[in-house]
């Protein structure tokens, strides 16, 4: 086989990789895509729950223990979502601008952002025991959710001004 006849073959073999390379990358970037925009609607979740709390605790909304008691629950069964498929490495704002306030510093400190998720664990469950309590008691857990969800949003989202 000559030189021609080489480049023949490597010239096929290379538009063969990118017929399966593209889709790759698409796909890559879809996943990529999907996994932002299933946390962003954990996320949702999380604040659809916790926000009813929040205003009991400030006085906001008036103090029901049933409601207070349901929300702190779903708060707690959320908490134990396996997280960490939400978070792919290659979907921080530096990969997907504009899409995401997730900082690449979760994948640099993997550990810390473990750690901050377990803080939310505890957290809820804390407020799961507190809830139907009384409105100080409730006040108390929040005030420690919102703690632990500040530790996590701190240091590992983008701070908007």
């Amino acid at each position: 086989m000559g030189f021609s006849g080489l480049k023949k073959i490597l010239g096929a073999a290379a538009v063969g990789a990118l017929v399966f390379l593209v889709p790759t990358v698409a796909m890559t970037q879809d996943m990529g895509e999907k996994a932002i925009q299933t946390r962003q609607g954990f996320m949702k979740l999380v604040i659809w729950e916790a926000g009813p709390l929040f205003g009991m605790a400030k006085g906001e909304v008036p103090y029901d223990a049933e409601a207070a008691k349901m929300h702190a629950a779903n708060l707690q069964t959320l908490s134990h979502y396996p997280y960490p498929g939400l978070f792919p490495a290659g979907t921080s704002n530096a990969d997907f601008p504009g899409k995401t306030e997730a900082l690449p510093k979760i994948w640099e400190d993997m550990n810390g952002f473990n750690q901050a998720f377990k803080d939310f664990q505890a957290a809820a469950a804390a407020l799961a025991e507190a809830a139907g309590n009384g409105q100080e008691a409730l006040t108390g857990a929040v005030a420690g959710l919102g703690k632990a969800c500040g530790g996590c949003h701190k240091p590992y989202r983008e701070q908007k001004s």
